[in-house]
């Protein structure tokens, strides 16, 4: 009989919350709330982006209360742009500036590697035997060229882990009701994703036109089920509908950003 996984927790240390998941005593996948920062306004208040309008330092405050609660002494963030590059990440203090991409993976331990989210979705991947771990920004761009496909195949040719070996979870992001896309981004997954099909429902506005739900947290998943990797516990929470936990684009175009984190610990917790 196999053993129960653990779930996501929801946790608070000093004011900062977020969902923390560990299926294994050397390995944490962390998703923080809007909760437990100083930024103010459209911010309020745990803004983890310096790239949205918020003041400087709000964010590096927003950092330090993170890293001291989550007791990561390196938080290292990718300058994303909605591509699909993959960074291999082999070292802590590589300046953030240098690193343009939309997923990243490293076998450091002690390390915590995070993407700023605001209804896009975050794929944590890691190796069965926390050999390496990665993580993908998956919005409708990131998931039509297939970025966590990309991510998962350069982990296993790296590390020498076989796909079906490694594992991934699901993060909060945008739910089909609330993402609602026109013909081109239907368009460009017909171009690049199989199955596209699947994973768009046909809405007609009170206009008359036609949109799509577009379910990413689902084309994400089939994706990765069909090359062999295995899901452990997803988190599946809306953004634009968890008003008071996350950041949404959708509900206000100045907003700021949540963090998804994943890292191998350094030692197992005492």
């Amino acid at each position: 009989m196999s053993a129960v996984l653990p779930d996501w927790e929801f946790k608070s240390q000093d004011g900062i919350e977020r969902y923390e998941y560990s299926p294994d005593p050397r390995l944490r996948m962390i998703f923080l709330t809007r909760r437990g920062g100083v930024s103010r306004g459209d911010y309020e208040s745990l803004n983890l982006s310096f790239d949205v309008g918020d003041k400087t330092y709000h964010v590096e405050e927003n950092y330090t209360r993170v890293r001291q609660a989550l007791q990561l002494p390196a938080i290292l963030t990718v300058k994303q742009t909605h591509s699909d590059t993959v960074l291999p990440i082999a070292y802590e203090r590589t300046p953030p500036e240098l690193l343009e991409g939309d997923a990243c993976f490293t076998d450091c331990t002690g390390l915590g590697l995070g993407l700023k989210v605001a209804d896009c979705l975050p794929v944590y991947i890691y190796a069965s035997d926390m050999r390496c771990v990665g993580i993908a920004h998956c919005g409708w761009r990131g998931t039509a060229a297939r970025l966590a496909e990309k991510t998962a195949r350069l982990m296993s040719r790296r590390f020498s882990v076989p796909l079906p070996d490694l594992r991934f979870s699901l993060g909060p992001c945008i739910c089909p009701n609330c993402y609602l896309v026109g013909d081109d981004v239907r368009d460009r997954f017909d171009d690049d994703f199989p199955a596209a099909h699947k994973f768009f429902s046909p809405v007609t506005t009170a206009k008359g036109n036609t949109r799509y739900g577009l379910d990413i947290r689902a084309a994400n998943r089939w994706l990765l089920r069909e090359m062999g990797l295995v899901e452990v516990r997803s988190l599946g929470l809306c953004t634009r509908e968890t008003t008071s936990l996350f950041y949404s684009v959708r509900r206000g175009k100045t907003t700021g950003r949540n963090l998804a984190v994943i890292a191998l610990r350094s030692a197992p917790p005492a």
